[in-house]
């Protein structure tokens, strides 16, 4: 493995700490929790500049650093959304999560059907993951900021859902391209 896979692998690692710091809802340990998660978040373009920079881009790379940011994006909603128990989170939080097996189902299909995967990630899907990093750090602290804050960490995330949607579209009908 080389070193950008093991950055990978550390937000894989960072996601219990975080977690088990946000379920205390303090101050201090959502404030932890919140700086792992950057860290994480951070590690995300970290892993791929390592890897373009000392020329060891690799196919394993590639599925570690897919599956990393998933795993991240998706245990850390599913957690939130179980702390907060607030339908609009659960409604915001199960199209992300659906979007994104949705998608891996569709990598899968496509490799199978071609041998290759021709789905590269979008801008859409970029623009996505950034906005779900930020509606996540702004639901981390939120519950010390008061309801505005709460609503707009909501907001954010209602953004991430949408453009969720919007980039599913974009490979779906790339999709129909590919196998047509």
């Amino acid at each position: 493995m080389t070193l950008a896979s093991y950055i990978t692998c550390l937000r894989l690692i960072l996601i219990l700490p975080i977690m088990y710091l946000s379920y205390f809802d303090s101050l201090l340990t959502d404030l932890l929790a919140l700086i792992l998660f950057l860290i994480a978040g951070l590690t995300d373009y970290l892993d791929g500049y390592i890897a373009r920079k000392t020329n060891t881009e690799s196919s394993l790379g590639a599925v570690l650093d897919l599956l990393a940011d998933k795993v991240l994006v998706c245990l850390i909603l599913v957690w939130l959304a179980y702390l907060d128990k607030s339908l609009i989170l659960i409604s915001l939080v199960l199209i992300i999560v659906l979007r994104e097996l949705a998608i891996s189902s569709l990598r899968h299909y496509i490799v199978e059907k071609s041998g290759s995967n021709k789905l590269r990630v979008s801008y859409a899907g970029k623009s996505k993951t950034t906005v779900q990093f930020i509606a996540i750090s702004f639901l981390l602290v939120s519950s010390h900021f008061g309801t505005y804050f709460y609503s707009l960490a909501l907001f954010i995330l209602t953004i991430a859902a949408c453009l969720s949607l919007s980039s599913l579209y974009g490979y779906i009908k790339l999709w129909k391209k590919i196998l047509d």
